[in-house]
């Protein structure tokens, strides 16, 4: 990605900002079942809204816009000592175009100026596509964790060192 984008920070009391991240998510999960079988995030809309709604109590969200068009979006949180991203997340109809990378470098970024050595996000282990990305990132695993339904590799990667 050659070109800077625009990236907004959504706040809880933009409704129509939040339902755009939301709508990002679900476009997401129904793209991933369709392709790759994997229905972790292949919520109703309504859900995916409640996800969103109740993620804005807890961490820090973005929207990616590229001329003026919601292209991505991703989480970030400050855990101890290591900066926790989460949902990233690029729209279906521009998957592939740099996007992703484009996050990731600005959620690297964001760690260093925190002044943050790490880097962790956790990934679900059936998700190869995501997991070799993160991995083509620099990123390794470094534990599992699990939910109700599914277990999750935490991955990481140092930053600024």
């Amino acid at each position: 990605m050659d070109r800077e984008l625009n990236i907004i920070r959504v706040h809880l009391y933009q409704m129509k900002k939040a339902f755009t991240v939301a709508k990002i998510l679900n476009c997401c999960g129904k793209d991933m079942s369709n392709k790759y079988g994997l229905h972790h995030w292949d919520n109703p809309m309504i859900k995916s809204c409640v996800i969103v709604f109740l993620c804005l109590l807890k961490n820090q969200i973005y929207l990616v816009l590229d001329a003026g068009t919601s292209v991505a979006t991703f989480q970030i949180k400050v855990l101890d000592d290591v900066l926790f991203f989460e949902k990233l997340a690029v729209a279906p109809n521009v998957s592939g175009k740099g996007y992703g990378s484009y996050c990731m470098k600005l959620i690297e970024k964001r760690a260093i100026k925190l002044g943050l050595k790490k880097v962790r996000m956790e990934v679900y282990d059936q998700s190869e596509h995501a997991i070799d990305f993160y991995k083509h990132k620099g990123y390794s695993q470094v534990g599992e964790t699990g939910t109700l339904k599914y277990t999750d590799l935490v991955m990481e990667k140092a930053v600024g060192v």
